[in-house]
């Protein structure tokens, strides 16, 4: 079972692509992963609490739509070596 306590971080994207291809190489090798995604065009929790977000104060101008929801894949600590094998490919 993977907790926050023994898991470690093995990627951070922006790209919807390389996400998928990273996680469909860790099933096809059998390797245990959490993801989480963020999309950092809306608000997050402190924001609305205290003044809205920063997209309702400043719209999307200038943010890039490519790099708008971030990507984190999450692999056993002691599986992170062997995990890293697909990040090349």
């Amino acid at each position: 079972m993977m907790t926050p306590f023994n898991r470690a971080e093995l990627l951070i994207t922006y790209d919807l692509n390389r996400f998928n291809q990273v996680r469909y190489a860790l099933e096809a090798a059998g390797l245990d992963y959490r993801y989480k995604t963020k999309d950092l065009a809306s608000p997050s929790m402190l924001e609305g609490l205290f003044g809205g977000s920063s997209r309702g104060r400043t719209g999307t101008f200038g943010m890039n739509n490519e790099a708008r929801v971030e990507y984190k894949l999450y692999v056993r600590k002691d599986e992170l070596d062997r995990a890293r094998q697909f990040l090349r490919g």
